[in-house]
């Protein structure tokens, strides 16, 4: 029976940067955003609530080369979520490879007898990281210091991300201009600022963009920004700070991130 059920459920997830990209509750949700051209909707069909929709579709949209979906306010025919012609080909190829996998592992049921000694593997495929900010980019300048590095990230949007790392982790990820590489920054760690040229700041990343979303809690608030081409921030900041600076969606703020909150990887 377990050796069945293993066949049935083993699951699928496509990766990029070592970073769940795409699997099946993800590719349902695209499927019921094509039918529904709604988030709420889709999210309900596709049984998720409506928080892990919009997070799963921020981190689809960050990793992705071309977004795979766009959002449409007001107008005639009101707001909604909507695939893109990329996000149609995403979803045909990823039932592609499901079949092509289910198919491999009912062989190797059968050719083996025992499949537990692949449930490690199927494990591994199935992590996820805690962070909300994944971006995928390439490496366009690298600064050596005595012990540290200053690595540069160019992302899809056009924006930079800088990140400070040891001399050694470069090394280690054999990180040179031109690679592409991804950069993992923790929601906790953004900052917002709606004025910073006000400011006199430390950090080294500013990037501009327009809040499509604020979610608040008992004590925190969470806020979305998007940067352009798909790509989205995601900050977690106190209540009273989202009060204090009068946030509203459709707001111009910045996103303030810390260099050496930045932890830079690769393939």
């Amino acid at each position: 029976m377990k050796k069945q059920k293993v066949a049935v459920k083993a699951p699928l997830w496509m990766q990029k940067n070592a970073q769940n990209f795409l699997g099946g509750n993800r590719i349902a949700l695209l499927e019921q955003i094509g039918i529904h051209a709604s988030l709420s909707t889709a999210a309900k069909a596709a049984g998720m609530s409506y928080k892990t929709a919009w997070d799963a579709l921020n981190v689809m949209n960050n990793l992705a080369e071309r977004p795979l979906t766009v959002a449409a306010t007001g107008g005639s025919g009101g707001g909604g979520t909507r695939l893109t012609e990329e996000g149609k080909k995403v979803i045909k190829l990823f039932r592609i490879i499901e079949q092509e996998h289910l198919n491999t592992l009912a062989r190797l049921e059968k050719t083996l007898g025992n499949f537990d000694t692949y449930l490690p593997l199927l494990q591994r495929i199935a992590m996820r990281i805690s962070a909300k900010n994944v971006f995928s980019g390439t490496v366009c300048e690298i600064t050596h210091d005595i012990s540290v590095a200053q690595v540069v990230l160019q992302l899809k949007s056009g924006n930079r991300i800088t990140a400070v790392i040891g001399n050694d982790s470069v090394a280690a990820l054999a990180l040179e201009v031109g690679i592409p590489a991804y950069a993992l920054v923790k929601a906790s760690s953004v900052m917002i600022a709606n004025e910073p040229g006000t400011l006199s700041i430390s950090a080294k990343n500013l990037i501009r963009g327009r809040i499509t979303g604020i979610t608040e809690s008992a004590v925190l608030g969470e806020v979305v920004l998007d940067i352009g081409a798909g790509e989205t921030i995601t900050a977690t900041i106190t209540n009273s700070s989202v009060k204090n600076l009068a946030l509203q969606e459709g707001d111009e703020v910045w996103a303030v991130i810390k260099s050496t909150s930045v932890i830079v990887g690769v393939e």
